[in-house]
């Protein structure tokens, strides 16, 4: 094992690009192909460059790089979509899947906190029945209410299926979705946003990244002029938002008693449609973005679908016991 890794730190170290806020001058001809610098030479010298960015894209990066040098010489577009695919299946599914079934938990537990409405009642009644002066029905409710409320969310937190837990897929989701994009937007020379001075010199391309796209967008570094690739990952996108809400209808119809959608807040009927604000936004951003970070997007949002389609079958559902529709509600 020694033998077969003992090259791994050479590989690293012979990186011949490393995030730097050093500027790097542009050459004529660099300033010609769109102020993306070609020649080698620029990108060797930021070698020795002190890295003033997160490791988290420094790692990235690194990764990213060795896929592409490494023995099966990926070209860049399958090292992209690659690592989409990587970085879902390694990182968000697994945490897709404990909050999936953390909300079947949760469900579950609703209903055992209804059996405890009559005895708390009765507890709360004898505990309060010498109390001078005696308390209202509106403060004996409130405090049934509150005490209710305390233990269920306290059982919530022991099962692991809090309502807090829900944001544990977003505040995974997003920093790697940000990370990539801004790692990508570098490797195609390219200042990234809050972290390059507005004034700071383009770094240099990576080697192979203006030739190793894939169909008509070959340079990855490159916007798409035709704007297909944005317009595909915007249908993309909303193909998610559109099977979102199909899902959301379907188990509230479900799981009504009266087989209708019961009137909940305003907030709730809203909160379905906000997906559908994400299509036009990406396409409208992608038009201006490197064909790479473009290609992440629509890979990673592919990879997103596909998985809301698989996990829609019922039988897979009951099987990895997320909530599922019952064969007499469908």
């Amino acid at each position: 094992m020694a033998g077969k890794w003992a090259h791994f730190p050479a590989v690293v170290a012979s990186r011949q690009r490393q995030f730097s806020s050093t500027p790097i001058t542009c050459s004529d001809s660099d300033k010609s192909n769109g102020g993306h610098i070609s020649d080698i030479s620029g990108y060797t010298d930021q070698l020795n460059s002190e890295a003033e960015y997160p490791l988290i894209l420094k790692v990235m990066q690194a990764t990213l790089e060795s896929v592409h040098d490494g023995p099966m010489a990926c070209p860049w577009w399958g090292v992209i979509a690659g690592s989409a695919f990587a970085l879902r299946t390694l990182l968000i599914l697994p945490v897709h899947i404990y909050q999936q079934r953390a909300q079947a938990r949760a469900r579950k537990l609703a209903g055992i906190s209804k059996l405890w409405y009559r005895p708390m009642r009765a507890s709360l009644e004898l505990e309060l029945a010498t109390r001078t002066p005696p308390v209202t029905d509106k403060e004996f409710g409130q405090l049934l209410s509150k005490r209710l409320s305390r233990r269920h969310h306290l059982l919530m937190f022991r099962q692991g299926c809090h309502p807090i837990f829900s944001v544990l897929l977003p505040l995974t989701q997003i920093p790697i979705w940000m990370s990539m994009t801004f790692c990508l937007r570098h490797l195609s020379g390219r200042l990234i946003p809050w972290l390059d001075s507005a004034t700071a010199a383009l770094p240099a391309a990576a080697p192979g990244m203006t030739s190793e796209g894939i169909l008509w967008f070959t340079n990855l570094v490159a916007t798409d002029s035709t704007g297909m690739l944005p317009a595909i990952t915007g249908l993309v996108y909303f193909a998610n938002a559109l099977v979102q809400l199909y899902r959301r209808r379907e188990y509230a119809l479900a799981n009504s008693p009266d087989g209708a959608i019961s009137k909940t807040s305003w907030l709730s009927h809203i909160v379905p449609y906000l997906g559908f604000v994400a299509p036009p936004v990406i396409t409208y951003v992608a038009m201006s973005q490197p064909s790479a970070i473009v290609l992440y997007w629509l890979a990673s949002s592919s990879f997103t679908l596909a998985q809301k389609l698989v996990f829609h079958n019922q039988k897979l559902r009951k099987l990895l016991k997320f909530n599922y529709i019952k064969d007499k509600a469908i």
